[in-house]
């Protein structure tokens, strides 16, 4: 046996020595030594795609064919989560405007506050939103603004364009003529206006009234009595005004293939410098395209759908599931999209797409007022999507948050819970969908600490501190405080994760 063994082991060798003397004789003379991690088999094994086959590192047409497939599904994914915030405003104005508001002329106006019977974005029902389209795109506009309000004007983009009413320099509480432009524009900027420059088309206008809120239907007429919204060069339009408490109707973008129906919408009607080259190339190459009519055939439908799939579950999955660079305590479970910012930028200037991405699937509106550096200013904000053993909530258990003494609010503080589905206000009997601190009876426990319920039904003696949640539904929360003080900056004052009561 070992004698058979060595006369194969010799033949082997020779047969060897053979084939290396014919490719000596055959290589051509100017021969490089290649690396073989620059070689691609003639088979290759895939996690996603199975196999994948070559003729001398020449894909085979059904190679290329699961590799196209899946390309193009895997930028359709990053379009739809980079887009989320283009959508997003889509979804606003193209919902405004179903109700029969019309750029630089209506504003709408929550008078009675918002409901659950409309679809905003975690918007809350403490104080009236006013709202409008500024769209430059015809010429400046003109925002004549009479009474104090806190607003903002975000782009098409969603990105931040500027402040307006009292934290605009300009502007702290008096009043003006904002002269909102677009960069192209070559005309003077009128005298005595503040200007507003920007480089979209499309704005959504966000403001709140300020001043007491048992005046507010005085401020709200005082407001309709001297705001005015109109082209400059039709100081005679006459500005209208809508009610939008108690309207049925949608503001939020779609979360299946329609999306990239919204996000050519405002692609094709804005200026391409609005948007990143690199996610407009992505676009392009999907068959979105400034000047191109957008139809996908059966691959690209078919595509789309699959992505829109990809791309909802990972959205959702970071928003309920925030990374440990979201989290703002080290032993709680609230966490936020902006611990980096308005603008989502790490100390280097990289944005984080992560949190982009879950600011905008959560929330609306951004400004720099919603991170405030200065004490007793802006908004600050913490998202909760999990109680202190880390499960999701259940609208079907009941939990209790404690809030401990000396809440640090210069104005303010409020809970607000929504669907999280729609990630509007939860569906429910009660009409605020919250409680704050300006709830005439809430109870403050005997170490000054205050506790808040989350149930089906209200605790006996403590429906002042309650807020009503849905058996059948999931929901997660928002924690806002109004002018927030020194212990929130430094955390010294954090309240509780939300606890089940068994």
């Amino acid at each position: 046996m070992k004698t058979f063994s060595k006369k194969l082991s010799v033949i082997a060798l020779a047969t060897m020595s053979l084939a290396s003397i014919a490719h000596a004789e055959t290589s051509p003379k100017y021969s490089a030594n290649v690396p073989s991690e620059i070689i691609t088999p003639n088979h290759v094994k895939s996690q996603y795609l199975g196999e994948m086959n070559y003729v001398d590192g020449a894909p085979t047409q059904e190679t290329f064919n699961k590799t196209r497939d899946f390309v193009d599904t895997a930028n359709a994914v990053r379009l739809f989560l980079s887009g989320i915030p283009v959508a997003s405003i889509q979804g606003l104005l193209a919902g405004h405007e179903s109700v029969g508001m019309k750029p630089n002329q209506t504003i709408g106006i929550s008078e009675g506050n918002l409901t659950a019977e409309s679809i905003w974005l975690t918007a809350n029902t403490t104080t009236p939103y006013v709202t409008s389209e500024v769209d430059l795109k015809d010429g400046p506009v003109v925002l004549e603004v009479g009474t104090p309000i806190l607003g903002l004007l975000d782009n098409a983009a969603f990105k931040f364009t500027d402040r307006v009413g009292v934290t605009h320099p300009q502007d702290q509480g008096k009043g003006g003529k904002y002269f909102i432009y677009h960069s192209s524009y070559k005309g003077e900027v009128p005298t005595g206006y503040i200007p507003v420059e920007s480089e979209g088309y499309q704005h959504w206008l966000l403001l709140r009234i300020v001043g007491n809120l048992n005046e507010m239907p005085k401020n709200i007429q005082a407001l309709k009595d001297t705001m005015k919204l109109y082209p400059y060069d039709k100081p005679e339009q006459k500005t209208e005004f809508i009610n939008l408490t108690g309207l049925k109707y949608n503001t939020v973008h779609a979360m299946n293939e329609k999306f990239y129906d919204e996000i050519n919408t405002l692609i094709q009607y804005e200026p391409t410098d609005l948007w990143d080259e690199e996610w407009l190339g992505i676009a392009k190459d999907l068959g979105i395209e400034k000047g191109k009519a957008f139809k996908p055939d059966a691959r690209m439908q078919r595509i789309f759908k699959e992505a829109a799939n990809i791309a909802t579950a990972e959205a959702r999955s970071a928003n309920f599931y925030p990374s440990k660079e979201m989290m703002v305590y080290d032993n709680r479970h609230w966490s936020t999209p902006l611990i980096k910012g308005h603008e989502f930028k790490d100390e280097n200037g990289v944005i984080s797409v992560d949190e982009r991405t879950v600011f905008h699937f959560m929330a609306t509106g951004i400004t720099p007022d919603m991170v405030p550096k200065e004490r007793g200013k802006g908004s600050a904000y913490l998202v909760g999507t999990r109680d202190s053993e880390g499960e999701l909530y259940d609208g079907s258990k009941h939990y209790v948050v404690t809030l401990p003494k000396d809440i640090p609010a210069k104005l303010f503080w409020s809970f607000m819970i929504y669907d999280n589905q729609t990630r509007s206000m939860l569906e429910t009997d009660q009409k605020n969908s919250g409680v704050d601190g300006l709830n005439k009876g809430m109870i403050t426990n005997e170490d000054g600490s205050t506790t808040i319920h989350f149930s089906a039904k209200a605790p006996k003696g403590w429906e002042n501190n309650w807020v009503q949640t849905n058996p059948e539904k999931g929901f997660n929360l928002l924690f806002r405080i109004y002018g927030p003080t020194e212990s929130w900056f430094d955390q010294t004052w954090r309240p509780s994760d939300l606890v089940e009561q068994k």
